[in-house]
């Protein structure tokens, strides 16, 4: 083998080293840039919540502004959820953003607007991944599906 084909197969794979380092580093910049934005989203909407629920006090019976911003809470939860199943929310992301909503389907004034929702009796065709959380299930039901493995591992889902 000639030196200038070792160096030809070198600078090849040092290419393609590059290739897949960027390649990685842009799945997870994506996938940190996505979970910042529902970051973002959830301060929005927890800074229009009643000031006893910031303290994690029984309230008073909500108002309809106070229902809309719950809703827009369990709006969001929805979105987590599904994100997490198309493989755009990262597990380290993923077990912070469950612990906490399960947290908040039992605290007032969430709990209030949910079990309605959760037995069915309002919003029946809307929020089934959250219905599909509230079960209890201790594995991650919400596992991206359908992605390759090496697509996984890049998201470092």
């Amino acid at each position: 083998m000639s030196p200038e084909s070792l160096i030809a197969i070198i600078t090849a794979l040092i290419a393609l080293a590059a290739y897949v380092t960027s390649s990685i580093s842009a799945a997870r910049a994506r996938v940190k840039t996505i979970e910042d934005a529902y970051v973002a989203r959830y301060w929005q909407i927890l800074d229009r919540f009643p000031s006893e629920a910031l303290v994690a006090e029984q309230g008073r019976s909500l108002d309809s502004e106070d229902e809309r911003v719950v809703r827009l809470y369990l709006r969001l939860c929805e979105d987590e959820l599904e994100l997490r199943q198309l493989g755009w929310v990262s597990g380290q992301t993923w077990e912070q953003w469950r612990s906490g909503i399960t947290a908040a389907l039992e605290q007032w004034p969430v709990v209030q607007e949910w079990e309605p929702i959760k037995e069915g009796r309002r919003a029946p065709n809307q929020f089934e991944l959250l219905r599909k959380l509230s079960t209890g299930v201790q594995q991650d039901p919400f596992q991206p599906t359908g992605l390759a493995h090496i697509t996984r591992r890049w998201r470092q889902l």
